[in-house]
Formats: C-alpha cells, sequence, structure tokens
C-alpha cells in the first residue's frame, strides 16, 4: 500500500481533514506502510504533500483544505463545505498515551502480529477490553466498597450533629 492510498483509507476512516505528519504517524502507526528513512513521518508528509501540490501522483485523489487550524489534507469535495461527522464508532475515539513496561509492550506486539484484529489499534482494544470484562468483579468489589466508606461517613456525620 502506498502512503497515498493509506492517507485516503485514514482520511475516510476519521471523517475529517488532518495534518500531513498526522496522516504519516497513522499509517505508519498501524504498519499500513513502512519506510527507511532517518524520519519516516516526515518523509512521508512530504511524500503527500507533493503527490497532492504536483498532482502527478495523487491517485487516490487528496486536496488541501485551508481552515482555522492551517492547511490540512482532506478528500475532494470537503475544500467547499465541512464534511459530515463520521457516524462510526471511529468518531468515538481519543487517543490514550499511557507508559507500560517493554515486556509487557513486545507480548502486545506479538497479540499484534497474530492478526487478532485488523491493526494495533484494535488489537490493544481487544486486550483492553477482555481484561477489563475479567476485572469486572474486582472493580465492582472496589467501587461497592467506596459506596460503603461513603455511606458509613454520612451516617457517622448525622450521629455526631
Amino acid at each position: 500500500m502506498t502512503i497515498q492510498e493509506a492517507a485516503h483509507d485514514i482520511l475516510n476512516e476519521l471523517g475529517k481533514p488532518v495534518s500531513s505528519k498526522e496522516l504519516s504517524r497513522i499509517a505508519l502507526d498501524r504498519r499500513m506502510v513502512t519506510s527507511v528513512a532517518k524520519d519516516p513521518v516526515q518523509s512521508h508528509a512530504q511524500t503527500i504533500e507533493k503527490n497532492i501540490r504536483d498532482d502527478i501522483y495523487n491517485q487516490p485523489k487528496l486536496i488541501f483544505v485551508h481552515g482555522p487550524k492551517g492547511r490540512l489534507i482532506g478528500l475532494p469535495g470537503w475544500e467547499s463545505k465541512p464534511p459530515k461527522e463520521a457516524t462510526n464508532a471511529q468518531s468515538i475515539l481519543i487517543e490514550l498515551k499511557v507508559r507500560i513496561p517493554v515486556e509487557l509492550l513486545e507480548k502486545i506486539r506479538l497479540a499484534d502480529q497474530a492478526k487478532l484484529k485488523n491493526n494495533f489499534d484494535e488489537t490493544v482494544t481487544l486486550i483492553l477490553s477482555k481484561g477489563l470484562a475479567s476485572l469486572a468483579p474486582e472493580i465492582k468489589k472496589g467501587l461497592m466498597q467506596q459506596l460503603d466508606s461513603l455511606e458509613t461517613f454520612n451516617v457517622a456525620d448525622r450521629t455526631s450533629s
């Protein structure tokens, strides 16, 4: 898959214009593209920008979209009106940054290599969902203890008045 194809797919999924660097980062994170460049994100971002600017290898077609956030990359038709909000599950995703031990990351990458899901993000989401499901009884117990302590505090507060 070329960076142009990956960028087109990502824009379709996100439903909104984003910077060329963000498109490059997402494509690399999802392993949709690879690079041996010293700075892969910058290299792919420059390729996207050049393809649009020169309109030679701009297939599938991408465009520059100018707005309050500066010049972004979008799909044809987005220049005259803002794209409709995406209605799929992607529109409610948020980015989470967390520090984890290297050993755990290696295990997550093994799960990703097993192709349990379509990409790394979906694999991590699956692992988190299954982990939360298995921890549900412990989570419930912890929450109940916190609620009980509030009730105890309230009763103690009333008797001292």
